[in-house]
């Protein structure tokens, strides 16, 4: 991995999204990019697997990444897709500093700015608007894990699939559809029913 140049364009989506509901001074900035690391990433690569102990939040500047965990016959049930502009990791790893036991793999060639929780929980002292942003970005990640519980067993798959397609907008267009059907817990034919609007 390598430490940022605060002018790559990299860097300035990554400071542009935060910026979108908090607001940094140039030497809070500064600090901030001190504290992190770039890392890039050949398609269908892991930043985390099963075992390992997750210390890190990856924030998707370019490329798409799933996190999944496969069961005890060998099928992958994919939990969360993450695009540009999203942040992926194992959470429950990361939190808890018990192993992973997702896997999370670039789908595409990707690069993904890495923040260590020992640096996070640094910049939490000194930036405490930082804090607020995570605080965010968690809460958003509660409510929609919460809301795809409540969708799978209430909705159709049909309108699970649709709000799939507002929630990551063109991704459907970047991931295989065994991977969705996955997301979604139905199979890969059934979807293509869906597509093809012969579910009833």
């Amino acid at each position: 991995m390598q430490v940022p140049d605060k002018n790559t364009g990299m860097c300035e989506f990554f400071l542009d999204s935060l910026k979108k509901y908090i607001a940094f001074s140039k030497e809070e900035e500064t600090l901030l990019l001190s504290k992190i690391q770039v890392k890039h990433l050949p398609r269908k690569q892991w930043l985390v697997s099963p075992g390992e102990y997750c210390r890190t939040e990856h924030f998707v500047s370019k490329g798409c990444f799933r996190a999944y965990y496969t069961d005890d016959k060998g099928v992958q049930h994919v939990t969360k897709f993450a695009p540009e502009g999203w942040w992926i990791t194992d959470t429950e790893g990361f939190f808890s500093g018990s192993p992973s036991k997702l896997y999370v793999e670039s789908l595409e060639d990707g690069e993904v700015v890495v923040m260590h929780k020992t640096a996070q929980e640094e910049l939490f002292e000194t930036i405490p608007q930082l804090n607020k942003y995570f605080r965010l970005v968690y809460q958003k990640g509660l409510v929609n894990s919460t809301e795809r519980v409540l969708r799978t067993i209430s909705n159709s798959a049909a309108e699970h699939y649709a709000r799939f397609l507002k929630q990551y907008p063109g991704l459907d267009q970047r991931v295989p559809q065994y991977m969705i059907a996955s997301y979604l817990g139905i199979t890969p034919e059934f979807l293509s029913r869906i597509k093809a609007g012969k579910t009833k």
